[in-house]
């Protein structure tokens, strides 16, 4: 297996493709197996680069604290040096979203566009229901992962667009499966300056926010908040799909995908 010796870190990635660099990031939970669908699709026409983050997957074996934006914005940073690449677009899923986002801020020079793919934020304020389940599945998780994964996280409505399509629940759930029992992971702590949510407006990348209609509504006010604060950023709701959009309507959302990467050129008059 490929891995990148970045930061004290083995990281596991898979690349194919030429053309442009663009960094696959997936969100919590899972690995970078859950981009493999857009990663083959940019792969006609980029060099679509996907690994597992810290601590997550093949990558070296997962630390027992939270791991702060900062941290995995330089492990990208790291990654982008041992390809000897000096720019990259970025297709974002989830919590990779905001580890793009971080390093748009911190390394505007190095990032082209980002796409983000049902994002969450650093900051966002979520409403009651859904801060008090996200609780109840950190503190199931610190308890018992496996019974957490089975019992709180695949029955949720988030992956019933997913359920109603052959085999792909069967495929996302197996990647959450092989998640490497570290509870503590996915908790960031509080950081001393201003949070994602406060910083938008300084991101300077092209950037398309995509949120299925069928995820939970915090989740399409968040891709509705990062839309609005990000300037000219794109908002797309793709009908018919939940929090695993990418994956559920593949084609359709690649198709999306590849006419913004690949603008077509202005016609000058």
């Amino acid at each position: 297996m490929p891995f990148a010796g970045v930061r004290d870190q083995r990281f596991y990635y898979e690349v194919g493709g030429e053309g442009d660099l663009v960094i696959l990031l997936h969100g919590a939970l899972a690995n970078a197996d859950l981009m493999e669908a857009p990663a083959t699709g940019l792969a006609s026409g980029f060099r679509a680069l996907r690994f597992d983050r810290r601590g997550c997957g093949r990558t070296t074996p997962p630390t027992e604290g939270p791991v702060p934006l900062p941290e995995e914005a330089d492990d990208v940073l790291g990654i982008l040096d041992w390809f000897s690449v000096e720019k990259a677009h970025f297709l974002a899923h989830d919590e990779g979203a905001e580890v793009a986002l971080e390093f748009a801020l911190r390394n505007p020079g190095r990032t082209g566009s980002i796409a983000l793919l049902a994002p969450s934020l650093e900051g966002f304020s979520s409403s009651p229901e859904a801060a008090a389940a996200a609780a109840d599945l950190r503190a199931a998780l610190r308890s018992d992962p496996p019974k957490a994964l089975a019992e709180k996280l695949l029955p949720s409505p988030i992956f019933d667009a997913a359920r109603e399509r052959e085999g792909i629940f069967e495929r996302i759930a197996d990647i959450f499966n092989r998640f490497p029992q570290s509870p503590g992971r996915f908790e960031r702590l509080p950081r001393a300056g201003a949070a994602l949510v406060g910083r938008l407006g300084a991101v300077s990348a092209r950037t398309f926010v995509l949120v299925g209609e069928r995820d939970e509504e915090d989740r399409i006010r968040c891709a509705r908040t990062i839309a609005a604060g990000i300037p000219g950023a794109e908002l797309l709701v793709f009908p018919d799909t939940s929090r695993f959009l990418h994956v559920e309507e593949s084609r359709a959302i690649m198709r999306r995908l590849t006419d913004f990467f690949l603008p077509e050129p202005e016609i000058e008059p």
